[in-house]
């Protein structure tokens, strides 16, 4: 018996960077032509007021740089005023408010081959909630030691099926049906700090099911010159650690936080003290050192985020406007 139709929405958020759009945009209609049986569309969320994205996608069309006799059909684009990553993927929710399947994928990320229709048979296969899977980095300049073995480049992977509690909307599909029965949306207060997405996909998971990994389902991440930098991995380090710590203070309430907040505090020193001595003693220039002394730093950077997070809340605002 053939499987029932879907339909399905690729949505892009994005924020002054319509070059990246504008390089995604072909490749997302490959993806979406590739689905039998689904109706299917990319979704371009600007969050730029002025509509840089939106006037260069219909460039892009006019001008014929979209190999898609469909491509104007194909493409839907919004812009979303209200700043803040929170607003943009809330905008994504009710775009797709009719749809089956709503998919993330970040505006400077490429996929791998057969990303998007691998997503939909792992989840046709499980029932899940939701379906995550592997975001792999690609510089665009190599990068120095320290830089290429910090973990914030270097992400876990899992065999396919493995249920995961949480994730982020870099390589996410979403059961619509379900986000729409249980109310869910991005929580503002993440709207400049990150973390919108770990907070959602926990109350998703926790409220409605299992989420799964599909490990043949990779994007590419490109890492420009500017981040690939000590100072970026540590400052990236620092707010990844602040946002996981508010995500699971804001989970419980009461005097459940109290206690947590006390855990998150002699956890944020000990990896802070430990972080910071350890790479003390991995200082050197060769490679091997510089991969310890980095795995170290980041340790201690993390250990001052939770720190931050617990006692202040989150500090690091990379998306302030």
């Amino acid at each position: 018996m053939p499987a029932a139709p879907i339909s399905l929405d690729v949505a892009v958020c994005t924020y002054k960077r319509p070059e990246r759009v504008a390089e995604l945009l072909p490749q997302l209609l490959s993806q979406v032509r590739e689905l039998e049986g689904i109706e299917s569309r990319v979704l371009i969320v600007d969050n730029d007021p002025a509509g840089s994205a939106r006037d260069r996608i219909a460039a892009e069309i006019a001008g014929g740089a979209v190999d898609d006799a469909r491509g104007s059909e194909c493409v839907h684009v919004v812009v979303e005023a209200a700043p803040g990553l929170s607003a943009a993927r809330n905008r994504a929710l009710d775009e797709a408010a009719d749809r089956d399947l709503l998919v993330f994928i970040d505006d400077d990320e490429l996929p791998g081959e057969g990303w998007l229709a691998k997503l939909v048979a792992v989840y046709r296969s499980t029932g899940a909630v939701g379906v995550t899977g592997p975001v792999e980095s690609v510089f665009e300049k190599r990068p120095d030691p320290w830089v290429a073995s910090a973990p914030v480049f270097r992400r876990a992977r899992r065999p396919t099926g493995t249920p995961v509690r949480s994730a982020a909307t870099n390589n996410l599909l979403l059961d619509m049906a379900v986000v729409r029965r249980l109310g869910l949306g991005f929580d503002p207060r993440f709207a400049f700090t990150g973390g919108e997405d770990t907070f959602f996909t926990r109350s998703l998971v926790a409220r409605a099911g299992e989420m799964v990994w599909c490990d043949e389902a990779v994007v590419s991440e490109i890492v420009p010159a500017e981040r690939a930098t000590r100072e970026w991995v540590l400052t990236r380090a620092r707010r990844n650690a602040e946002t996981w710590a508010w995500v699971r203070l804001l989970d419980v309430s009461g005097w459940r936080r109290a206690r947590r907040r006390a855990e998150f505090t002699a956890r944020g020193a000990a990896l802070w003290l430990v972080g910071s001595a350890r790479a003390l003693t991995a200082r050197g220039a060769g490679a091997a050192r510089q991969a310890r002394r980095a795995q170290h730093e980041h340790r201690a950077a993390g250990g001052r985020g939770i720190l931050r997070a617990t006692l202040r809340g989150p500090t690091t605002a990379p998306y302030a406007r």
